[in-house]
């Protein structure tokens, strides 16, 4: 189970292997077939969907391109147009 409050900052930490990127995939409905999620997402007391969580949120894989002549800006809006 999980909680975060709005207007809060949530860092998931932990070390290679522990899940992090499992969570977040199934967080933003990318679980591969042979991964079972159970639960229910919600987003301000309402059951979210894969296009609801899109609509407010990104997510940038760890191992996507970046390039060192772009701002932090200007990576995340190239992420969210591509």
């Amino acid at each position: 189970d999980g909680l975060v409050e709005p207007g809060s900052l949530l860092a998931l930490v932990g070390s290679s292997g522990s899940g992090k990127t499992s969570l977040l995939n199934a967080l933003n409905f990318r679980q591969s077939a042979n991964l079972i999620v159970e639960g229910t997402i919600m987003l301000n007391g309402c059951v979210c969907d894969a296009t609801k969580m899109a609509m407010v949120s990104a997510y940038i894989q760890q191992d996507d391109l970046f390039y060192g002549m772009l701002t932090v800006k200007e990576h995340l809006v190239f992420q969210v147009i591509k």
